[in-house]
């Protein structure tokens, strides 16, 4: 078994030899994924790794190589300094676990726009709103136009809840996505979709919470304010569960994409660069063998080797798209607000709600240690989320959009369960798993 520190920087030795005009000695990225799986499982403190990657700069540099640091070359990705980080840190400041929730469609006008109250949150910190509205422009950037209008009005609107509490929306919580589809006519048909924090404005304690708000209400000018009535969580069965692999090494080994997949990443001193994706996933196997991480006989081996590529989004899209066209509104979907907090000794993970549209279901969840924007072979797994239904179909679920706050590593985001769950199920065991723990929970699927 060799030592973490001592088997990486063997792995840098070879850079000494690097030549302009010549193949590289080490397959590109390599050594970056390698230093980023020890950060994350542990094997190595991230100060030593970042010093290790970055004593290799001058070494490429004087042999007349650019080394991409904005591709996250030579270098730990923030994302997973971060996530020790919170790790080191736990759960004491954390300002946006869900407390209660409520799910719509709620729809009103508010200011010059039609919306959809989605869904409402109640958090230590005040009261998170998800919103869609639907733009009726053919041009790309006029749709961006009216939305940006609406993410203004929506950061104007008056908020209250029946407790006599007023809240704010302060301008940097709100948050928005847009996207386009082709309408029956042949146009284009644009959704701003987002969520916004409104916060006590009496200066509440952050971390108070307000557990007995039963419904806000949200109004602009003289118009009809919109009311979303918020109930108290009925009680969903939840336990913990084994993990998918029994070593963390094992798990993270399982979140790698197959060696056959093509990924690469660009930048402006960089170009375009292509990833040996086999050379990486090999590299960062070898690795955690070497170290002791990985048994020698782990199933997962194979798995790489055999495994297809588990990439959902497209498919999901697809089957997103195919129900737009249908006519089918996703503020008609059947939902229900949960939230239900999962027995995690060293995370923080509470599905807030579930969703389902015909055979698309969906469940949100919040997590911490949360980061949204890392990718891959930088990768830093944070929750996987799987589901058995009662007919005995497995699904996976892919992540779809998401919020998370970069100072606290929390967030949440939902997740989509492919293949489609059966109209026949009625129910999901949902299992939420990081790279070191489980935890499952039996969730009714609303509308069935």
């Amino acid at each position: 078994m060799e030592d973490p520190e001592a088997y990486l920087r063997a792995l840098t030795a070879p850079l000494a030899q690097a030549r302009k005009g010549e193949p590289r000695p080490v397959v590109r990225f390599s050594l970056e994924a390698v230093a980023n799986a020890f950060v994350i499982l542990g094997l190595l403190p991230e100060a030593r790794a970042e010093q290790i990657l970055a004593e290799q700069r001058p070494v490429l540099e004087s042999a007349g190589y650019r080394v991409g640091l904005e591709i996250g070359e030579l270098s730990i990705s923030p994302g997973t300094r971060g996530f020790r980080e919170a790790r080191a840190a736990g759960a004491g400041s954390l300002r946006n676990i869900p407390q209660a929730a409520a799910t719509g469609p709620v729809r009103g006008r508010l200011g010059r726009h039609e919306l959809v109250i989605t869904a409402a949150t109640l958090t230590p910190e005040g009261i998170r709103l998800r919103y869609r509205g639907e733009i009726r422009q053919s041009d790309r950037d006029a749709a961006r136009a009216v939305s940006k209008e609406i993410t203004e009005e929506i950061a104007e609107l008056s908020v209250a809840d029946d407790t006599g509490e007023t809240y704010l929306v302060p301008a940097d919580t709100a948050h928005d996505i847009m996207s386009g589809r082709c309408s029956a006519s042949g146009g284009m048909q644009w959704v701003t979709q987002g969520d916004i924090l409104a916060v006590p404005a009496s200066g509440e304690a952050a971390y108070g919470g307000r557990p007995s708000v039963r419904w806000v209400e949200l109004s602009a000018g003289s118009g009809q304010p919109v009311r979303v009535e918020i109930r108290l969580p009925a009680a969903v069965p939840a336990g913990v569960a084994e993990p998918p692999w029994p070593t963390p090494a094992e798990c993270y080994l399982d979140e790698l994409p197959p060696p056959a997949s093509e990924w690469g990443a660009g930048s402006f001193e960089t170009g375009t660069v292509e990833f040996d994706t086999a050379g990486i996933v090999g590299a960062v196997a070898g690795a955690l063998l070497a170290v002791g991480a990985l048994p020698p006989d782990s199933a997962v081996l194979t798995g790489i080797r055999d495994r297809v590529n588990r990439d959902w989004h497209l498919a999901v899209s697809d089957r997103h798209r195919d129900l737009m066209d249908a006519g089918t509104d996703p503020g008609q979907a059947g939902s229900a607000g949960l939230p239900v907090r999962l027995p995690f000794e060293h995370a923080t993970a509470v599905i807030e709600d579930i969703t389902a549209r015909e055979d698309m279901v969906s469940v949100r969840l919040y997590g911490h240690p949360l980061v949204f924007d890392e990718s891959w072979p930088m990768i830093t797994p944070c929750f996987r989320v799987t589901a058995v239904d009662d007919t005995g179909a497995r699904h996976e679920g892919g992540r779809d959009s998401g919020s998370w706050s970069p100072a606290t590593h929390e967030g949440s985001g939902s997740f989509w369960f492919w293949p489609p769950v059966s109209p026949q199920a009625k129910q999901l065991r949902v299992t939420v798993g990081t790279l070191w723990e489980a935890a499952w929970a039996l969730i009714d699927i609303p509308g069935r």
